[in-house]
Formats: C-alpha cells, structure tokens, sequence
C-alpha cells in the first residue's frame, strides 16, 4: 500500500501500471516484490492487487510516460501563470455568453488539455458547423492547444479526415459570392487610388505643416465629395424633369417667360435672369411632366421626396462618418500609446516611395508627428496658485464669457436691423434695373461681423492661458459656431415671419438671399487670404519684428461648416445650389493650399490633429440638424406663396403628402386599416417600448464589451509577470541544485542512470526521484 500511495504522484491515464509493467524486475517495496509471475498466461505478472498486466517495450512506455507527465506538468505550470488567473474568473461566465467565432475557438483551445482527442474534435465539429469557421481558423485553434506536438498532429489529423465531405450547392454559391465580392472591393479600392482627389497636395501640406492643417483640407475634401451625390440627386429628379416639362409646355410656370438679359451681374447677386430658371424654386411647375405617352411625373410629388431623400442620405452619412471616426480615434486608439514611437519609426514609412521629394516630404510628416506628440505630452503641470491668483483667473474668464454674449447679441440684433430695412426693400421695389448695393447689403454686414468677431475671441483665448492648443481650437470653434447659428437663426425668422408675410414669391427670395450669401462668403475668404496672409508676408520680408501670420484651423474649418449649412438651409428653395458650393469649394482648396504654402508658417506650438475630424463632423452634425428643423418648419408650418412653386395651391407643403395618404385610405381599404394601425396609440407605445428594449440590449451589450475589454487589459498586463514568473521559478531550481532536461519533457533513463545506487528503480527514492524529474523539467520551456 505504501509503494502505491507513492505511486500516485504521477499518475495519469494508467501510467503507474505501464511503468510497474516494464520494470517487472523489481520490487515496489525495499522489503518485498509484489509481482507475482504468472506462468498460465506466458511472460504476464500480476500485481499485488490482482491485476494481470503485460510486459511491453521499454522504450515505448517511456515515451507514453514522459508524454503523459509532460501534459500533466504543463497544465500545472500554466494554471500558476499571472496570466492564466483570470481563465479561472471568467470560464464559467463565458461558455455562457453568446459564441462568436475568435471566442468560441479561443476558450475550446483552453480548455482542451483537460479532455481527451476525440472529445475535442467533436468540439472542434461543433463550434466549426455552428460558426462556419475557415480552414485558417481551425489550424490556429489546434496551433494554439496547450499540449505535445503529437497530440496536435493526432486532433488535426482526426479532424481532417472528418471533415473530408463535398461542399452543398449552397455554400459554394455563397463562396463564389464572398469571392466575386472580393475581388470587386480590391477593383474599387484599385480605381479609388487613380481618382482619388489631392493627394499630392495633402503629402505636401502634411509634410510641411503637419496633421493639424492637413486635417481642415481633408474635411474640405471631405464636404465636396458629400455635396457631388446631393447635386445629381437634385438635377437628376427635379432639374431635368423641369427641363423637359419647358420643352413640352408654350411656357413655364409660375412666370409668362424669362424676359430678362444675361448680363453679368447676376453671378454676383444672384436674381435677373436667374430669377426665372431652375435655379430656384418658383420656376418649377406644379403640374404633371407627361414626357412620354401615358406615363405622367407630378413634380409636386417628386419636389418633397427628393427633398426628404438627400437630406436622409445626409443623415446617414453624417451619423456614419462620426461614428466610424469615434471609433477610429476614440474606441480604437483609446489609452495610453505605450508603442507609439516604434510604430511611428519602424511601421510609419510608405515602402512605395520612389521619389526623392517624395521621401523627403515623408521624413518631413514623421519628424512633424513626433513634434506634434511630443507638445501633447509635455503639458504644463499645474502649479501651486494663490487664492488670488486662482479668482483672478476665474474672474477674467467671467468677463470673456460675458464678452462674448454680448458680441452674439449685438450681432443678432444688426442681422435683423439690415435685412428687415435693406434686404426686403429691393424685393418690394418693382423697379426694372437691377440693383447691387441693397441685396448685397446683408451678406457683406455678416460677413464682415463674422471676419472682425473671432478677431475678438481669439484674443480673449490667448489671454485666457489654455494648456494646450487643440482646447484653444475647441473654445474657438464653440464660439465662433455659437455666433454663426445666432445669425442664422435671426435669418430664418426674418424669412418665415417677416418676408413670407410681405413678398409675392418669398421661397425664391430666400433662395437668392442663400445664394448671395454663399458668393459674399466665398469673396470674403479669399480676401482674408490676400490681406490677412498674403500681405502680412510681405510685411515680415521687410520688418523682421513682423512674422508670417499662422494658419488658423480652427476659423477656416468654422467657415467649410457655415458654407455647408448655408447649403443644405437653401436647397429646399434653390435646387442648384449644391453646384455653386461645389464650385466655391474648389475654388477655396487651391486658394488655401498656395497661400498656406507661400504665406503662412507651422504652429509654434504643434499638437496632433487625429481627433479632430471627428470634431469637425460633430460640429456639422449640429449645423445639419438645426438646418433640418428649419427647413422642416418652413415645410410643416409656414403658407407657401399663392404666386409661384409647386405648391401654391395648398396650406402647406406637406400638405400635398396627406392629401395623397387621404386618397390612398379612400381607394384601398387595406391601406386605411395600416394607416389607422400606424397611428393608434397601443402601435406608438408597443413601438416605443421595442425601441426602449433595443436600446436597453444595446447598452447592456454595450458594457459587456467593455467589461471584456478591461478583462483583456488585465490579461496582457499579467502576460507580462509570465517572464518574471518562469524566471523565477527557474532561478528556485537552481538554488536547489536541480538539473534541467535540455529535451522538452522528462528523459526517464537518463534520471535513473543519475541517481545514486541506494536509489533503486521500484523504491521510495526512486519514484520521487522521477516525479520531481518530471516537474523540473517543464521550468526550462
């Protein structure tokens, strides 16, 4: 009984038997031998409990011994890993949650060293049929088993001829699918590159001033090609419909005739003979476009529609970008950068540069990153301050704030003043001349007040002392965005209460007052380049007291969004107007791109600009919506003109769209009874209810996400105790004395020809010996 309790120290799938078997010679005891021969069955012993057992191959039964004793030893030494504590916590919560196919696999090659190979190939068969996992993937899962490279072999071995069984049609289309689909996102990505628009002067200005002036002339990019899908949405539906309609009709509506002349001026202003063309809303008809015979195309239908349609692609566009760029800069680069410069140095050069400008402008951009990194680490520490110094600080921070409210009211209250005396007066006059001063009179005092204002927040943020620039850049931009929706906002109650109330046609008043607005900002911006930049260089050529002036992102960035919200306020009332901002904005890049070049010098103080996109996006969104509400109040609640547009028989606009929900519910009773099923209250609360379990769900999955990642965190944080684990471990067996096997795994024959003679094969010392043997020997691996 004694030698038997010894021998359960490295028991393991019948191991004792085999080595009892193959040293038959010996006792198990100092005293006595418990093998008794058994001369009825040939050469067969029996032990001492009654069990018959064969003498087989030495060899052979050392290899399955060391085999067996080094699984067993390697899943000890990995449970006692720092890294490996946390499998305990989480194992039962995660055969639990939800299976995806990294995590499914993961946790199976986990836990596989405790079950048997055909166990875990029917687990491997199952998570393979349930997650339709690729060849890659299996070979990783069985890559990745804790165990000998012969057991590997066998599962894979096994699995692979399992799975040897032809493909169902199904899954060879869905391959052949997931194939050709491949290939036509390499083709895309392939024409991308050729057409992609600017590159070579975004190298330049990324190499010269660094991310954060590069990132206004990648949003500038940006905002035009989301403007190319809303100007073919606008021509393809309403321009050419309304083209055919003049073609087909003697004249077109709202108008007798356009009888004005081109004359020039009307690129400045906007009306004359724009007036009466598709360039605004007035001019479309509200009858039906019969192009073809019996095929009719009622453009107070396709009006509306088109109207919802590209401010719905809006929406989804915006809502992706920011999300994708929240992810990107938020989610994803979340933490500390603990590799950033070596991803900088090693990973950030572009092997397929093959010019020396070009390798130049690279080394320019990296040296530029790691200056801008570098500002935002080293941040001013917060010093010990006074108590007066502490209210000083927050007094003078008061005044700015109180400052710059009443900046934003007094520049309210002069947008109002101007467009109710000068803007409205051209349009009352029924003159025949065509005026400039008065319609110009509006878009000039706000662009003007846009251009001196932010004069005034940027000093009172250089005097309020920001730690670093992009909070500066931030302040600003708030400020300045703040300043632009007041005078906005005072514009479309001017145009809904006061003009809507006076003008014949008030929707093509507005769409001119837009258009000049655009064309005024437009000159204003390529003035303040001249002046501002330009002409502040060839003062510092000639006083050295007088540096080239810097590019201001954060202004220029503010006016791109002004632009895009001045567009998506007018293409309600000025179809083409996507087409004038396109145009402005390419004009804007190469006016920009050579006065930052030749007139403008990097920041002083360089910061990282990665985050700032999705600023720039947030603030668009912000601009978007309340152009929408707008919009959407013009549309909802205020009385088209009797005079003009597609909609001057009706209350209002969206008028037009009940009126055929009426007809509908009329001519189909099925169609009344989804309506009337729509707008019950027990549909609205079931659907708010589904919508608030939805979001409940997500939020819930939400933190679970979270939870694992901080899980993960602390996994590679313990992952990097795993050297100072095992290396302390090694360095105890030495101290010990202990000899480590140079094979991975215990050697049996070589421990025993190393034992002393009183160490006897089959006794107390021997077996200990051995099992010792077999624990050092993992420590080395």
């Amino acid at each position: 009984m004694a030698s038997e309790n010894n021998l359960s120290t490295f028991q393991d799938n019948g191991v004792s038997r085999r080595l009892v078997a193959a040293n038959a010679q010996y006792s198990l005891s100092d005293e006595e031998d418990n093998l008794t021969p058994n001369h009825h069955s040939g050469t067969q012993y029996m032990l001492s409990n009654g069990d018959i057992v064969t003498p087989v191959s030495q060899g052979m039964v050392i290899d399955e011994m060391e085999e067996s004793i080094f699984d067993q030893s390697m899943v000890e030494l990995r449970k006692e890993l720092p890294s490996r504590q946390l499998d305990t916590l989480t194992e039962s919560v995660t055969w639990t949650s939800m299976r995806k196919r990294a995590t499914s696999i993961y946790h199976i090659t986990m836990t596989s060293n405790q079950r048997q190979e055909d166990e875990i190939v029917e687990s491997l068969e199952r998570e393979i049929d349930l997650v339709d996992s690729s060849p890659q993937d299996i070979d990783e899962a069985v890559r990745t088993m804790p165990t000998t490279l012969s057991r590997k072999r066998s599962i894979k071995r096994k699995l692979s001829s399992r799975r040897k069984r032809k493909l169902t049609r199904t899954k060879l289309v869905k391959y052949w699918f997931a194939m050709l689909w491949q290939q036509t996102k390499y083709q895309l990505r392939k024409w991308r590159r050729i057409f992609d628009l600017w590159s070579s002067h975004l190298t330049v200005i990324e190499g010269c001033f660094g991310t954060s002036v590069a990132s206004y002339f990648i949003f500038l990019k940006w905002v035009l090609l989301m403007n190319i899908p809303i100007f073919l949405l606008t021509f393809g539906f309403l321009v050419i419909p309304q083209i055919l309609y003049r073609f087909h009709q003697l004249e077109p509506s709202g108008y007798a005739g356009n009888s004005e002349s081109f004359t020039g001026i009307e690129l400045l202003t906007g009306s004359g003979f724009f007036t009466n063309t598709e360039m605004y809303y007035g001019f479309y008809t509200d009858k039906a476009v019969e192009a073809v015979t019996n095929l009719e195309y009622k453009m107070k239908y396709a009006y509306l529609l088109t109207c919802g349609g590209y401010y719905l692609f809006c929406l989804i566009l915006l809502g992706y970008s920011y999300l994708k760029s929240y992810r990107k800069y938020y989610i994803d680069a979340g933490g500390t950068i603990s590799l950033y410069y070596f991803n900088l140095v090693y990973c950030g050069w572009d092997y397929g540069i093959k010019s020396h400008e070009a390798s130049v402008l690279k080394q320019s951009s990296i040296y530029q990153e790691i200056k801008e990194y570098l500002a935002g680490k080293n941040v001013n520490q917060r010093r010990n301050k006074s108590h007066q110094a502490f209210c000083n600080k927050w007094a003078f921070i008061i005044l700015a704030w109180a400052v710059v409210v009443s900046l934003l009211a007094a520049s309210g209250y002069i947008t109002y003043t101007v467009s109710n005396k000068l803007s409205i007066k051209t349009a009352l006059d029924n003159s025949t001349s065509i005026p400039v001063v008065s319609p110009l009179a509006m878009p000039v005092v706000l662009s003007s007040i846009q251009l001196f204002v932010p004069m005034i927040f940027t000093f009172l943020e250089t005097s309020e002392n920001y730690s670093q620039p992009k909070y500066e850049l931030y302040v600003h931009m708030f400020r300045d965005m703040a300043l632009k929706a007041t005078m906005l906002a005072v514009l479309v109650y001017f145009w809904f209460k006061i003009a809507a109330s006076k003008l014949e046609c008030w929707e093509t008043f507005v769409g001119e007052e837009i258009y000049r607005l655009v064309i005024v900002d437009l000159i204003f911006t390529l003035g303040y380049s001249f002046f501002m930049e330009f002409c502040r260089k060839l003062f510092s050529l000639k006083w050295r007291s007088i540096e080239r002036a810097e590019f201001a992102t954060g202004r220029h960035t503010l006016e791109l969004v002004y632009s895009q919200s001045l567009c998506w306020l007018g293409l309600f009332y000025s179809p083409l107007l996507p087409v004038v901002v396109i145009l402005k904005l390419i004009i804007i890049f190469y006016i920009k791109r050579f006065s930052v070049v030749q007139n403008c010098r990097p920041s002083l103080k360089p910061w990282r600009a990665s985050r700032t996109h999705t600023i720039f996006v947030g603030y668009l969104f912000i601009f978007f919506i309340l152009s929408c509400v707008a919009v959407g109040f013009g549309i909802f609640l205020v009385k088209p003109s009797t005079a003009c547009g597609p909609y001057k028989n009706y209350d209002t606009s969206y008028q037009v769209m009940t009126d055929l929900i009426d007809k509908w519910k009329a001519d189909n009773h099925i169609v009344k009874e989804i309506f009337s099923f729509i707008s019950s209250p027990g549909f609205i609360s079931g659907l708010l209810v589904f919508l608030g379990m939805v979001l409940y769900y997500t939020r819930t999955v939400m933190l679970s996400h979270r939870e694992r990642v901080e899980q993960f965190k602390m996994q590679l944080a313990s992952e990097g105790k795993d050297k100072k684990f095992l290396l302390n471990l090694l360095n105890q067996v030495r101290v010990r004395g202990r000899r480590v096997s140079k094979h991975p795994g215990p050697t049996l024959h070589k421990t025993m020809e190393a034992i002393s003679p009183a160490q006897k094969a089959g006794g107390k010392v021997f077996v200990k010996s051995v099992a010792e043997g077999a624990l050092i020997a993992p420590s080395n691996i």
